[in-house]
């Protein structure tokens, strides 16, 4: 059993070991002087590909190391072969199975292109033989970066000469507009110049760079071959970038279409809900109160609308990476908008169930205060102590809203005041007590009139519900504070202490506070009562 478990390890070893074993007959691609010529892609008569490609460097090198004539080069084509000769001596061959077939080549192209690369490169290696070619080299050089310097200084001077007259003509622009039309300030002309000529100053600097650095490295024959692929990539690039650009013309003008005809539509729109609102028109489908948040509502579904037909028409929209980036937007709006969508979901039960109203009294919880805002995530109250409170809308869903507002055009707003009073006090007396507070406090309502309610019949006293109804509900507390100071003035008067809720046995001497105590310091008798 051992020997087969070690049999099977030594199997599996040796597979490893054939599968991590380079492939002798992988493409290798003969380069002189940094140019490709060929890639051998198969064996011949017992050599790998890196043999042949070897081989073919050393057999070159031999070739540049003495005066050489690129017209010499030549190639001669067979059935299944190509032979590329330097004065009919064999250099190196090009097999058929050498040949990219799946891109698209032949063994006549692939030989022209090797010929070709070859002549360059033995031109290369010839004209700096003598010494001084590197001289006057290096003199281009320093030469295109001395260009190269003075374009810089020159650019840079005539920046700033054009930023402080664009920055002038656009402020004289600004002063000849008529008043709230236009207004800039120096700092921020100055702000919107700079940024301006940063739009036009590094792609200039750019062209400079790209110019400067594709002369220095056509100098030398090992980095001439660089200057060429840089100078196609950036010729092909710009063709692909103009390309692009004019094959997403006609797209980008459909979608221009869509978002003026979104625009008109957005303002027929607005202008239609906004009469509504304030009154001027009377549509029966819509209610003034909720047009405002359906107005909101309708145009943003309509811009969604628009994306939504957009979207294909821009540039990239199919490719690949702006598909990945609308699946990650996608999941991260999904992953942390619950709690937003909770919100939206409860600001509209709040504005179509219409159960608040913009300027109702109301109190929410421990708020009391009127409502200032009717918001799709937030409600806002302004309280009578100045404050802004903002409620999500998810909260106030939740919780139990007293509106003192809603039903005050019926009658008032009716609040109570409960009092406990002994029984040793007749109910009739009390009563007319505490009719008698409500009668001195203005801001109370004669109709409907004060009543007084016996509520409980408790053990140490009789409850009594004095009920009231206010003109504003906004003074709620106001009037209550006055109600509650007449009506301790009149307890007082008739001599009736209050002892709320309740006792344990009667006081020696009733606990009231005579007329004559009303106001001791530092308590100030008003000047009506002066007068009196």
């Amino acid at each position: 059993m051992i020997r087969a478990y070690l049999a099977l390890l030594l199997l599996c070893l040796a597979g490893l070991l054939q599968a991590a074993a380079p492939d002798a007959n992988h493409p290798v691609t003969a380069r002189i002087l940094n140019r490709d010529l060929v890639t051998f892609r198969a064996p011949l008569s017992g050599y790998t590909p890196e043999q042949r490609a070897a081989g073919a460097e050393k057999r070159i090198q031999r070739l540049l190391e003495h005066p050489a004539d690129p017209a010499l080069v030549n190639v001669s084509i067979g059935p299944s072969t190509a032979m590329l000769e330097y004065d009919g001596v064999p250099l190196f061959s090009i097999l058929h199975a050498d040949v990219d077939v799946l891109g698209g080549d032949t063994l006549d192209s692939t030989a022209q292109q090797a010929q070709q690369a070859l002549q360059a490169a033995i031109t290369d290696s010839q004209s700096f033989r003598d010494p001084m070619q590197y001289v006057w080299a290096g003199s281009r050089v320093a030469l295109a970066t001395v260009a190269m310097l003075l374009a810089l200084w020159l650019l840079r001077r005539m920046g700033s000469w054009l930023s402080q007259r664009a920055t002038n003509l656009l402020m004289s622009t600004a002063n000849r507009a008529p008043a709230g039309v236009l207004t800039v300030t120096p700092g921020s002309a100055r702000r919107l110049v700079h940024h301006l000529g940063l739009v036009i100053f590094w792609p200039l600097l750019l062209l400079i760079g790209y110019r400067w650095l594709s002369v220095m490295l056509a100098q030398f024959p090992r980095t001439r071959i660089w200057a060429e692929q840089l100078d196609r990539y950036v010729l092909g690039f710009l063709e692909q970038a103009g390309s692009a650009v004019l094959d997403a013309l006609p797209g980008l003008a459909t979608a221009v279409f869509i978002v003026a005809v979104t625009r008109w539509l957005t303002r027929l729109l607005n202008v239609l809900f906004l009469r509504v609102e304030s009154g001027q028109l009377s549509v029966k489908l819509l209610d003034p109160d909720t047009a405002s948040t359906t107005r909101r509502l309708l145009i943003c579904l309509t811009w969604l609308v628009a994306l939504a037909m957009i979207y294909p028409y821009l540039p990239g929209a199919d490719t690949d990476a702006f598909k990945g980036l609308s699946v990650m937007v996608g999941l991260m709006v999904s992953l942390g908008a619950s709690s937003v969508v909770s919100q939206f979901a409860s600001g509209l039960i709040l504005i179509y169930s219409r159960s608040l109203k913009v300027g109702e009294y109301v109190q929410i919880g421990d708020h009391e205060g009127t409502v200032a805002e009717i918001g799709l995530f937030a409600t806002k109250i302004h309280t009578n102590l100045r404050e802004e409170v903002a409620i999500p809308n998810s909260v106030l869903v939740s919780q139990n809203v007293k509106n003192f507002s809603r039903l005050a055009g019926g009658g008032g707003v009716i609040v109570s005041v409960v009092m406990t009073i002994g029984y040793d006090t007749p109910w009739r007396q009390v009563e007319a007590m505490m009719l008698e507070g409500a009668r001195r406090t203005a801001g109370i309502r004669n109709h409907p009139e004060p009543m007084v309610l016996q509520t409980a019949l408790s053990d140490f006293y009789v409850e009594y519900n004095l009920r009231v109804a206010l003109d504003e509900p906004r003074r709620r507390l106001e009037i209550l504070d006055e109600l509650h100071g007449h009506l301790q003035d009149v307890f007082n008067e008739y001599g009736v202490q209050i002892m709320s809720p309740n006792y344990e046995d009667d006081p020696e001497s009733p606990k009231i506070v005579p007329p004559a105590n009303w106001y001791l310091a530092p308590a100030r008798k008003p000047a009506a009562d002066n007068a009196g």
